[in-house]
């Protein structure tokens, strides 16, 4: 029996898994695919997310997950210019506040805190 090489497993293992996230109110077949979130793109996410107030910096935690979703989810393509106008939006965030509820944000951010690393087990982590 080979002996295990944990270098071999760090340099081996898959860079930013993805999870298909059932969403029946769209329909019996739909599936939002996400995608992890590594520590560079977290941190200009929180930086996004961070404006400056009197006496320092205050951290909005909504935008911030409508962040997250518009950067991680694979498909949909949240900044598809069609789904941008057919819901009279600008932004991916404006587009996954007005169509999603909040219960359904919840349920993605949750999907891509999972997969990138907070709070699973390495079999969660597997597709």
């Amino acid at each position: 029996m080979a002996e295990f090489n944990l270098i071999q497993a760090l340099l081996d293992a898959e860079f930013k898994p993805e999870k298909d996230v059932p969403m029946r109110r769209f329909g019996e077949e739909a599936s939002f695919r996400v995608r992890a979130l590594d520590e560079k793109e977290r941190k200009r996410l929180v930086e996004k997310a961070t404006y400056p107030v009197k006496g320092g910096e205050k951290f909005d935690e909504d935008k911030f997950s409508l962040l997250m979703i518009a950067h991680c989810c694979v498909e949909p393509n949240w900044n598809d210019p069609k789904l941008l106008a057919g819901l009279g939006v600008q932004t991916a965030e404006e587009a996954i506040g007005k169509r999603l509820l909040p219960g359904e944000i919840v349920k993605l951010v949750t999907a891509i805190h999972n997969l990138s690393g907070f709070g699973t087990d390495h079999d969660e982590l597997k597709n």
